[in-house]
């Protein structure tokens, strides 16, 4: 029997997309990082880059795999590259060129998925577009992931990570106070949530081939992504009308305290509900604070937020972050410290989850990289990406069956790049050209999980619930088992935030009362389990033993069942018994620690949605999706332990060679992009609005322009990217009282006409009003038993070209299809009381 928390690969299975094969068209970091998690999952990716010509010279964040040193130790070029491209192949092909795009659509024939991030049109000039694709290999998936989508008004706007994050709503409240500037999450998660969601499309996309036999095109655009992502934050400003405003200290329910405080030595993040404040008071030695008037309740410190906030700011600067870390967390309240990227990987949680990884290339150079937080893959088989080009004479000939003296003729004209001394060794992985089966599963129009049946245990809180929801989008009749009403552990602080929880994490599911501590509760949950393919909670680890519903009991009732179990810290480790919280798991992840306001750059700021809980819950969602599909070829179930501060390690991905391995120092940059172009970041512009420019080298000029500065193009202080860089200060002391002069709005107009990347920072509302919202159907009106005129929700981000998402369900109220579900039981033969 498979424990919780036990390594996949330790079970002597096949990983969940082993014999599937990937091209890998994307570059820089979304796509790259969405094909890097479908190698995790088993899946052969190889990367298809451009043919380097003899004058190049590769940057700081390369568009292709770097060419291996000889010798010495890792450059920062090559640890990005490692970070993002480990375990993956590398051929180089002009698909510019007749001959290259003719290789490329033999080689589509031998796949089973093209992925590609390329800017809208450019896959039809080149004639690699699905329509295309399809006539050499009529099953092929194909995934394009873009800033803004394949439709809509701003397809074609270029689109950076910053940009999206302002446009999506919730940068317009990431601040620490109303008047402070809107402040962007360090790490680029615009980039890399839509990566996630680029495996959650192919593996969805798989499945439905699996059961259909045909391939489609999987849409995946990074505001849509961002969007989503804002859950119950919808329904509040669209339907409720109360737009989130900057809450530093208070958590999404109304919990407070909820935030970041400094120490005596560095920062601790903070999240304690009301079952902890009484040993958070005993900690900070103040014991007659649980009793006191102002403080004793949840509603209590709510309403005098302001002056609990102020006295534990003093209390916390008694003491070192790591002091108080260690007395919190052992009297079971959840806190973190701000953690440095670097520092991330000394954890013992993290170094225990196998969440540092060692890889290293031919040469014996070796480097740390992120592992993989769903436990699929064997990292004693990882290795080091392959030089650009070291597989093009491998690929062509065992695929093509390409003789070694035709691809050095193709290199030499360059069609290809085969670069004599770099040929890799290893052979390709097994694959069989798929067929389609006679036999139909269900339909090609069905949603992917269409039969899918998933049990979602009781709970709020986001990763869990948006797991679930995610599924549901998929096809999955997804039941919530609700605890009975009256059983609330934590109280929302007014009834729109409580309905908006439950319509923005809900919708499309179902739901049964089911009190799993009698034995009426236990026979429906049973029933339903002897059902069900996947069983979803997010309990502490213990809590489940403890109900008799724990991954044992569950497989003994259903063999095939998965059990998803997402907590903060896993099943496994020192950290596992400790209770965890969104705040201290983006403190503790790293991400935390390079986020600030520029105008208070020593204050580490929390994003202001949940992200520590939404990217569990991203991956929860992918690892449930890869298990189905095990599922569905052996028969069998699995335990999946899902960790949040797993998750947020993940999203380190390029940052950890660079950081552990090569010793870089990330410190907070607001005004400099990830390869540190600028200028970059928000502005304040006139009528208090504020808008994010992302200028990188190819936009300088008609920035130059934008701003009706020319002169600024060829002066010698900016003319280069690194002159730039040398007199930051200049530069934007020059570029700040400029976006004074319009409006966010105007600068808008002009940005938009001039295709230069920029955009204002948009409240919720403004956000799913804006025209590329509204062209890709990014908010959707259900029926709501609580709202009579109807509630408004974030759509489903995933757009395939067959199969129908199924997003338009009203969200359920506790317990409404309890009838329903006991009746269809009982037309099955169980009769339950």
């Amino acid at each position: 029997m498979l424990a919780m928390g036990e390594p996949y690969f330790n079970c002597g299975k096949a990983a969940p997309l082993r014999g599937i094969r990937v091209l890998d068209l994307c570059r820089v970091v979304s796509g790259p990082f969405g094909s890097l998690l479908l190698a995790d999952l088993g899946a052969e990716v190889i990367r298809v880059e451009s043919v380097p010509d003899s004058t190049r010279i590769v940057e700081s964040v390369p568009d292709s795999t770097p060419p291996a040193r000889p010798a010495g130790d890792l450059a920062v070029d090559e640890a990005f590259s490692w970070g993002l491209n480990r375990n993956k192949r590398s051929i180089a092909l002009d698909l510019k060129s007749e001959q290259g795009r003719e290789i490329f659509h033999r080689l589509v024939a031998e796949a089973d998925v093209v992925c590609d991030n390329f800017r809208p049109g450019v896959t039809q000039r080149l004639k690699i577009d699905r329509e295309s694709l399809a006539v050499h290999n009529p099953s092929i998936i194909t995934c394009s992931l873009t800033g803004f989508g394949a439709d809509g008004p701003w397809a074609s706007m270029p689109a950076y990570d910053p940009i999206v994050q302002a446009m999506c709503g919730t940068m317009n409240y990431t601040r620490l106070s109303p008047s402070g500037s809107p402040v962007r999450w360090g790490i680029p998660i615009g980039d890399l949530f839509a990566g996630i969601f680029t495996a959650i499309g192919v593996v969805a996309a798989t499945i439905h081939r699996d059961r259909t036999g045909a391939g489609q095109h999987v849409d995946v655009a990074m505001l849509d992504v961002m969007l989503a992502l804002n859950t119950y934050r919808v329904p509040q400003a669209l339907t409720f009308d109360e737009e989130p405003l900057p809450a530093p200290f208070e958590g999404g329910q109304g919990t407070v305290p909820f935030g970041n405080f400094e120490c005596r030595t560095g920062w601790i993040s903070t999240c304690i509900s009301q079952r902890m404040w009484r040993p958070a008071c005993e900690v900070f030695n103040r014991p007659e604070l649980a009793e006191d008037v102002r403080f004793s309740t949840g509603a209590a410190r709510y309403a005098n937020s302001a002056e609990l906030i102020a006295l534990l700011q003093e209390i916390f600067l008694e003491r070192t972050a790591d002091e108080w870390q260690r007395d919190l967390m052992d009297a079971g309240v959840v806190c973190g410290k701000v953690t440095e990227v670097a520092d991330v990987f000394q954890h013992p949680q993290v170094l225990a989850r196998g969440m540092s990884v060692q890889i290293q290339d031919e040469m014996g150079r070796s480097a740390t990289v992120a592992g993989d937080p769903l436990g699929f893959a064997d990292p004693d088989t990882w290795h080091a990406p392959s030089p650009i080009g070291a597989d093009t004479a491998l690929v062509l000939h065992d695929l093509l069956g390409m003789p070694a003296q035709e691809v050095m003729q193709l290199h030499e004209r360059g069609v290809v790049f085969a670069p004599n001394g770099a040929e890799s060794v290893a052979p390709l992985a097994p694959h069989r050209r798929f067929v389609a089966s006679q036999v139909r599963d269900v339909d090609a129009e069905d949603a992917p999980l269409t039969g899918i049946n998933v049990l979602e245990l009781n709970g709020d809180e986001p990763s869990k619930c948006f797991a679930a929801q995610l599924l549901a989008d998929l096809g999955a009749d997804v039941i919530r088992v609700d605890r009975p009403v009256g059983q609330v552990i934590e109280p929302y602080p007014n009834q729109q935030r409580e309905i908006s929880f439950r319509a923005g994490l809900n919708r499309g599911k179902r739901s049964v009362i089911a009190d799993l501590k009698t034995d009426e509760g236990k026979a429906l949950f049973t029933a339903l389990v002897k059902r069900a393919d996947v069983v979803l909670d997010n309990y502490r680890p213990g809590v489940l033993t403890r109900l008799g519903i724990d991954n044992d009991s569950l497989r003994s009732l259903n063999p095939r069942v998965i059990s998803t179990s997402i907590t903060g810290f896993g099943h496994t480790g020192p950290w596992s018994s400790f209770p965890a919280f969104d705040n201290a798991i983006q403190a503790l992840g790293g991400g935390m620690s390079i986020t600030v306001d520029p105008q208070s750059p020593q204050t580490p700021v929390r994003w202001g949605n949940p992200i520590g809980g939404l990217t569990g819950a991203m991956f929860a969602a992918l690892g449930t999706l890869a298990s189905v599909r095990l599922q569905q070829l052996t028969g069998k179930g699995r335990a999946l332990d899902v960790s949040l501060l797993d998750s947020q390690v993940a999203l380190l991905s390029y940052r950890v060679p660079q950081a552990v391995t090569v010793g870089r120092r990330f410190l907070p940059e607001p005004y400099r992009g990830g390869s540190g172009s600028l200028p970059f970041g928000a502005f304040p512009t006139a009528g208090g609005g504020w808008f994010v420019i992302c200028i990188t080298p190819q936009f300088w000029h008609d920035f130059c322009v934008a701003s009706g500065h020319p002169e600024w193009e060829n002066d010698p202080r900016f003319r280069t990217e690194p002159l730039r860089r040398d007199n930051e200060a200049e530069l934007y002391d020059n570029v700040r009282p400029v976006f004074l002069e319009r409006t966010a709005e105007e600068w808008q107009d002009i940005y938009f006409r001039m295709k230069l990347p920029g955009a204002p920072v948009l409240t919720i509302n403004d956000a799913f009003r804006h025209p590329q919202a509204v062209a890709r159907s990014m908010a959707v009106t259900l029926t709501d038993s609580g709202v009579p005129a109807g509630i408004e929700v974030a759509n489903a981000p995933l757009k395939f070209s067959s199969s129908r998402i199924a997003s338009a369900r009203s969200a359920p109220e506790p317990g409404a299809h309890t009838a329903e579900i006991v009746e269809s039981l009982a037309h099955d033969g169980v009769l339950l009381h």
